[in-house]
């Protein structure tokens, strides 16, 4: 006796490994991304002049340019981290909870950003931590990502570990910023972040240099 079709469809077909379909995690990513920097940019606003007669135009000023620090500083620090975001995604091929779930807590701290960005004067450790926080989560998941993905084989061992290297040294650098913080004012622990740039290509020409 003959199965049903749908019975018969439904033995033969086998179970997906890939149980999330990857184009809705990454496009649900990049939509909190971009919300995420669209509220960065709520907050900028010109000094009303009940400010300016109270505090006097120097300081009403000051202020309003230390907000708006505050916003490129994060504006470029989210873009760094959605563009890693979007080098560890494009070798995912089988999406598993493991990855949604690693995804979700990056995500986590992507939407305090806007809150940390408000902390940078005052509470400058706050921001690090928040940093951090994404930092590593990320890493978390790129590192699962290259042995899940088999990226070693896929990519040449000099590649799988300069993508690793490359997403470490963001963790590293806010991870310093946090003591740093402690001691120095904002604006000048700050200035730390700037060194991901040339780590990042001192990284990528010692890990190349020496290939496979």
């Amino acid at each position: 006796m003959r199965e049903p079709a749908g019975v018969e469809q439904a033995v033969e077909e086998p179970v997906r490994e890939d149980r999330f379909p990857h184009e809705r995690v990454v496009n649900f990513c990049d939509a909190v991304f971009a919300i995420v920097i669209t509220l960065l940019a709520i907050e900028l606003r010109l000094p009303g002049s009940e400010l300016i007669e109270r505090v006097g135009a120097d300081q009403a000023w000051g202020e309003t340019f230390s907000v708006l620090l505050a916003y490129v500083i994060s504006f470029f620090v989210t873009g760094l981290f959605w563009v890693g975001h979007m080098l560890t995604w494009k070798h995912v091929r089988r999406v598993n909870a493991r990855l949604v779930w690693l995804a979700l807590l990056q995500l986590f701290f992507v939407v305090l950003m806007p809150f940390a960005t408000r902390q940078v004067s005052e509470h400058f450790v706050v921001y690090a931590l928040v940093l951090t926080g994404i930092s590593l989560f990320s890493w978390l998941l790129r590192r699962t990502v290259v042995a899940q993905e088999d990226l070693h084989a896929r990519l040449g061992p000099a590649q799988a570990r300069l993508l690793l290297v490359r997403g470490l040294i963001p963790l590293l650098v806010f991870s310093c910023a946090i003591p740093l913080g402690v001691f120095v004012p904002g604006k000048w622990a700050a200035l730390v972040f700037a060194l991901i740039f040339p780590l990042s290509m001192l990284a990528r020409r010692r890990i190349l240099a020496r290939g496979d």
